[in-house]
């Protein structure tokens, strides 16, 4: 199953609290997380950052708000897997509906989220809110395992 990801807000927190100088700060759980989704998904990114396909604009974002050492060496180990799919407008473009996925997003479009509703897919968005609530990926990760939708990836 595929797993679609947003990253500000969603990975990363937008609350000036970064290691460095950037204006995000990793979220709680950020490795478990991400540990967690690539051994049950086919993940794959929906940010405006990779938006064009690649992920060049998304990986210093990243990198300037983890820091570098063992964490970010671990974290680009697992992302690099994570597949880039082209959209123009709106998130929803880069998933494919004829099958099942899951999509963490804090702020998905109305359009996005109108898309879904009509193809009965309204349920496979998961919200998430780190920039209020830090721990939220911990609450993700039960909410999905309590579905037991979680599979290994392929």
């Amino acid at each position: 199953m595929r797993l679609y990801l947003d990253v500000d807000g969603t990975l990363l927190r937008r609350s000036g609290h970064a290691r460095l100088r950037g204006d995000f700060a990793p979220a709680n759980n950020l490795l478990r997380f991400l540990e967690w989704a690539a051994a049950g998904f086919d993940c794959a990114w929906v940010t405006s950052r990779t938006r064009h396909g690649g992920a060049d604009k998304l990986l210093p974002v990243l990198r300037q708000a983890i820091g570098p050492g063992e964490e970010w060496d671990s974290i680009t180990a697992i992302i690099k897997t994570f597949a880039t799919p082209v959209w123009a407008d709106f998130k929803v473009e880069a998933m494919d509906m004829t099958k099942d996925f899951l999509w963490i997003d804090d702020a998905p479009e109305e359009e996005s989220l109108e898309v879904l509703r009509q193809a009965g897919r309204q349920d496979s968005w998961i919200g998430v809110a780190v920039d209020q609530r830090p721990d939220d990926l911990r609450r993700v990760m039960e909410l999905v395992e309590s579905r037991g939708i979680r599979q290994a990836a392929e």
